[in-house]
């Protein structure tokens, strides 16, 4: 009773909420358009009709459905009665300043002649980050610098020297996402034992996307040890841990590190090693889609309803997203079905 009572309103608010996510069969629609054009006038008809009215580039486009999203972590947070809750999904809408700030990173490090203001959603998200000064740093101590008044300072100072070491700004990012994910995991262990139990099955499985992602593009694209790969694990994950990348890894390359994520859930994996790196994401996705769904159909209603509910939206977005910009190029239905989760 205690439970139910803690989330009455966020939980009739978020089955409100969850009524405006799109069907499949609006998604079907999309996938079967001729062009972008056409997807817009599909998109009218839904709860997307005021950002795609407009006649805006695809690029101002795709920021206004991430302003949208950020829209909705809001109104969850203020949903939520319990200051923990709230600070919890803080941090989940924390990540989109999170890929910006990523952005911006590979920006600034290879000194990309591109508008970084196309890449910023909002000019604010968490913090007050000045984005115009961060990729004119003349350094990487001034770029830290920059970003004394976040939480994101710390980590970039503790992946200083990697990146001065190899000139590579996969250590800045890969620091700053293990700093993130080990913030969310602090926060996930002040709930309830119910709260918690719920949450980080959920946070388990995408760190574990997260890692296995990683890991093979790691052992694929660059020539990282066993010692350099784990430094940059991220903590937390429901079934793939170090040690069992470290028992299973040897010289051999690619395949014994599919071996060592290939547990549980994830055994699929290794015959999927040989394909695409996108079947492989769509599989482990499908694996926390069934975690999501499960959450959301439980009893009582906990936080996971909350992360399941905004897993789902992010994925919507990304999908109409990732619909709008193939339609943009041509892409058939045929060919899009593999880079969308539906």
């Amino acid at each position: 009773m205690r439970q139910l009572a803690k989330y009455a309103f966020a939980n009739a608010k978020i089955r409100a909420m969850r009524s405006y996510l799109l069907g499949p069969e609006v998604f079907n629609l999309l996938l079967e358009a001729q062009d972008v054009y056409e997807c817009f006038e599909i998109l009218k008809k839904t709860p997307y009709q005021q950002i795609v009215s407009g006649d805006l580039p695809l690029f101002k486009l795709e920021k206004e459905f991430l302003k949208f999203d950020l829209g909705i972590y809001g109104k969850v947070q203020r949903a939520l009665s319990s200051s923990g809750e709230q600070e919890f999904v803080a941090l989940l809408r924390q990540r989109y300043e999170l890929e910006e700030l990523k952005v911006m990173v590979r920006i600034w490090h290879h000194k990309l002649p591109v508008n970084w203001e196309e890449h910023i959603a909002l000019s604010r998200i968490s913090y007050d980050i000045d984005f115009r000064k961060l990729v004119a740093a003349q350094h990487i101590e001034e770029f830290i610098i920059l970003l004394d008044h976040t939480p994101y300072k710390r980590p970039l100072i503790m992946a200083r020297e990697a990146y001065k070491e190899r000139k590579s700004s996969f250590y800045l990012e890969a620091a700053l996402d293990v700093d993130y994910y080990q913030r969310l995991i602090d926060c996930i262990d002040r709930f309830s034992s119910v709260d918690r139990k719920v949450a980080r099955k959920i946070l388990g499985i995408e760190v574990d996307i997260e890692n296995i992602n990683w890991l093979i593009r790691l052992r694929k694209y660059y020539s990282l040890g066993i010692g350099e790969m784990l430094e940059w694990f991220i903590p937390g994950g429901a079934w793939i841990n170090k040690d069992a990348v470290r028992k299973y890894y040897t010289t051999d390359g690619l395949t014994k590190v599919v071996e060592s994520v290939s547990l549980g859930p994830y055994a699929r994996i290794k015959e999927l090693a040989g394909e695409n790196v996108l079947l492989i994401e769509n599989f482990l996705y499908e694996i926390l889609l069934s975690e999501v769904n499960s959450a959301l159909s439980g009893f009582p209603f906990t936080i996971g309803t909350v992360l399941g509910y905004l897993i789902l939206k992010q994925r919507e977005t990304r999908n109409i997203i990732s619909i709008l910009h193939a339609k943009e190029y041509g892409w058939h239905k045929e060919q899009i079905m593999p880079v969308v989760h539906i």
